[in-house]
């Protein structure tokens, strides 16, 4: 499996969070250096005006520098990393800003997969306060720092219009894993020219971190798009080796399952078909012993018991069109002796049919 590299994709999830803006209204800064010794911010949004209005809950608390500690899903958020966090944002005012006389240009955010528990048990025997839900869920703001802090925990998140861009770090919840990858893809769809998205949905692949389950949704929502749409998703899916290989599985598996229902169809029609001809050998059976019944009553009431050889004749006829022939000549016949020569000539057509 490929090397995760959490920290650039966290990067370039948080460009996509924070997309609706016009060139030049933020700079996004990866690593920034504090100083020739390791030590580093993880992000840092710098929003360069103050009209410019962000749209994803994450930038609620955003003065004009905004620092980011992150987290991978393999990580968590330690207590000493809150103490980190804030000397580091310190450090930052001190060596970038050195005439900035207070702490009110700062904000700083935590990211985590995983709700830290440690910490924020910290923070409030501390006797900070720490709002939950604030501004949404996933997201927990400390209340009473020198500095807006806050703490985003992404499998918490429940919209997918917030969460599509993290769906790579949310594997251990499920269901917004589902709903996050499928609006990245219908994102990749609206904007193919998006390189974001398409880093964050082609790091999926790489590292197989689509699941079996959120591969067959993908296929059976293209299955329901155009035909254009549909062509999109497959060359998505085809551009790696993993997706190709449960694609080409996928499409032998319809193919297979066409073959079959093809099969069964085909029995169908024949069943039916069958049930068909039973259906009509009945209409005929029955049209046929309704006339037989007239043709009787009328022998029986003109002729009586004379009659009797003849009605015996008449229900061996099993041929509608025999019958009608006979009916139609009931009231024409002269004599007895004429009716049993009818008679005789129709059960004769009638056998040879």
């Amino acid at each position: 499996m490929p090397t995760k590299q959490w920290h650039p994709m966290f990067v370039i999830a948080l460009r996509e969070a924070l997309f609706d803006v016009g060139p030049g209204d933020i700079e996004i800064k990866a690593e920034e250096a504090l100083s020739s010794k390791p030590l580093n911010v993880d992000v840092l949004v710098v929003k360069k005006k103050d009209a410019v209005k962000l749209r994803h809950p994450v930038a609620d608390i955003f003065r004009k520098y905004n620092l980011f500690e992150f987290k991978s899903p393999d990580d968590y958020l330690e207590p000493n990393d809150y103490d980190k966090g804030l000397a580091i944002a310190r450090l930052y005012k001190v060596l970038e800003h050195p005439k900035m006389n207070n702490l009110d240009q700062l904000t700083l955010t935590f990211v985590s997969s995983r709700y830290p528990r440690a910490m924020l048990n910290m923070i409030k025997d501390r006797g900070l306060k720490v709002l939950k839900d604030m501004p949404g869920s996933g997201f927990y703001r400390v209340d009473g720092e020198a500095i807006p802090v806050q703490i985003m925990v992404l499998r918490e998140l429940t919209k997918a219009e917030q969460s599509y861009m993290f769906s790579i770090f949310l594997a251990r919840n499920e269901k917004l894993k589902l709903s996050s990858t499928l609006m990245l893809v219908q994102k990749c769809l609206e904007d193919p020219k998006n390189v974001y998205r398409k880093d964050l949905m082609e790091f999926q692949f790489k590292n197989k971190l689509v699941t079996n389950k959120e591969l067959e949704v993908i296929l059976r929502m293209a299955d329901e798009m155009s035909a254009e749409e549909k062509a999109k998703i497959e060359d998505l899916l085809a551009n790696h080796p993993f997706s190709r290989a449960m694609f080409e599985k996928r499409q032998e598996k319809y193919r297979a399952q066409c073959l079959a229902q093809g099969r069964e169809e085909g029995r169908e029609e024949g069943r039916e078909e069958g049930r068909e001809q039973g259906r009509e050998q009945g209409r005929q059976e029955g049209r046929a012993e309704g006339i037989r019944a007239v043709i009787c009553r009328f022998l029986e009431s003109k002729y009586g018991k004379d009659s009797a050889d003849l009605r015996q004749a008449i229900h061996e006829i099993s041929d509608p069109g025999v019958l009608d022939e006979v009916a139609g000549r009931l009231f024409t016949v002269p004599s007895l002796e004429e009716m049993q020569r009818i008679v005789q000539v129709g059960l004769q057509k009638s056998q040879k049919k």
